[in-house]
């Protein structure tokens, strides 16, 4: 007869959930079903949305992207679209519409300062006078907004991609031995990467 105490074992205890942003990214950088492609792709696909200047749409292609692709990581490609949020839109605005009269060749033609910003509000997109008022205000920067800003949406794919590939390795050659408790290569990565 076996001894009870030696045959079982007891069940693993469940690690609390990460405290902290950076605890709570990196556990989603680190997700052992994902490879690091899959999370870089992830991540740099939620990047380009978050810089598409077509603004209102970005949850929705967000969940269009998720049903497209199923082996992404879709809370973090969430997450990278939240760049893009009532803090930041201003200023990734700017920095669209200045990519653009860089493209057109305005470099400083379109002045920001005379968009009057506090008019624009609830009304501008739900009446129609509103609305006409709001686009006369800002035709004269309007396409530069949107050439920068398709402009900044293509260029977000490739450094959202290679730096998280970077970083998804780096996080799993560091934080993978001590996470399984031995030296061991994480599933899904080359033994070389």
């Amino acid at each position: 007869m076996t001894d009870l105490t030696e045959a079982f074992i007891p069940p693993p205890v469940p690690a609390a959930p990460p405290k902290g942003i950076w605890c709570r990214l990196r556990a989603h950088i680190l997700h052992p079903e994902l490879s690091p492609e899959q999370v870089a792709w992830s991540f740099s696909l939620g990047l380009s949305i978050a810089w598409n200047p077509l603004l209102g749409l970005h949850t929705a292609m967000v969940f269009l992207f998720c049903l497209i692709f199923r082996r992404l990581h879709r809370p973090l490609m969430i997450m990278a679209m939240l760049i893009n949020n009532p803090w930041t839109t201003i200023p990734i605005a700017t920095a669209s519409t200045w990519v653009g009269n860089l493209a057109r060749g305005r470099f400083s033609v379109a002045n920001l300062a005379k968009v009057q910003w506090h008019e624009i509000g609830w009304r501008s997109f739900l009446t129609w006078s509103g609305f006409e008022a709001m686009t006369t205000m800002l035709r004269p920067i309007l396409r530069s907004y949107l050439v920068g800003g398709l402009i900044c949406t293509v260029l977000a794919l490739p450094v959202g991609y290679f730096f998280m590939l970077w970083l998804a390795k780096r996080l799993r050659r560091i934080h993978w031995p001590h996470l399984h408790g031995h030296a061991c290569t994480p599933p899904n990565s080359s033994p070389g990467g």
